[in-house]
């Protein structure tokens, strides 16, 4: 089977199961505003928003051994990663000890782009990156003999899709900055 079938494949398994995610009242999502949000997905990639951790997950994780014995996809839990937000050492401690995941404590790097636990970062985590790969490829083709033409082949093939990539994936607002240093780079 050929590899996108494989990811076709999935998908739709992962589509069922976060239909199942949904309907469960014990795996509670995020309020925001009036709606409660559990999950996001992404082809063959799933991130959960869980309000009570301890318990949701507790109960997730039985759905998906359930659903493992059902369908026979077995989600790797040693490669499930999550943040925690409490405001309560104690309780703190009691979630991871009772939840086997990782708990990253500053980042997740998630679809080539990184995830930092306080959203203020998300522009220095990915945009400042971003124009630092920007800089270094410029300078790297400095010294390479081509016509304009093919100057501009080269950043529309290679830096065009990072960026474009950056923008719809984490779209927040860019200041004034971030766009006078690309100036400055062309």
């Amino acid at each position: 089977m050929s590899a996108l079938a494989t990811t076709i494949q999935t998908s739709i398994v992962l589509e069922v199961l976060a239909t199942e995610i949904k309907e469960i009242k014990e795996i509670k999502g995020v309020q925001i505003g009036k709606e409660e949000v559990k999950l996001s997905l992404f082809v063959d990639d799933m991130i959960l928003y869980l309000e009570n951790p301890k318990d949701s997950t507790r109960k997730l994780l039985e759905l998906i051994n359930e659903f493992g014995k059902v369908t026979g996809y077995k989600i790797n839990t040693q490669k499930l990663t999550e943040f925690l937000y409490t405001n309560n050492e104690r309780s703190e401690r009691e979630i991871r000890e009772a939840i086997l995941f990782t708990i990253a404590s500053k980042r997740i790097k998630y679809l080539r782009a990184n995830l930092p636990k306080e959203t203020k970062d998300l522009y220095s985590e990915n945009y400042k990156t971003l124009m630092t790969e920007i800089k270094d490829d410029t300078n790297r083709w400095k010294d390479i003999p081509c016509s304009w033409i093919r100057r501009v082949n080269i950043i529309r093939i290679t830096l065009l899709p990072k960026a474009i990539y950056r923008f719809s994936a984490i779209p927040i607002k860019l200041p004034r900055a971030f766009f006078t240093e690309s100036n400055k780079i062309f």
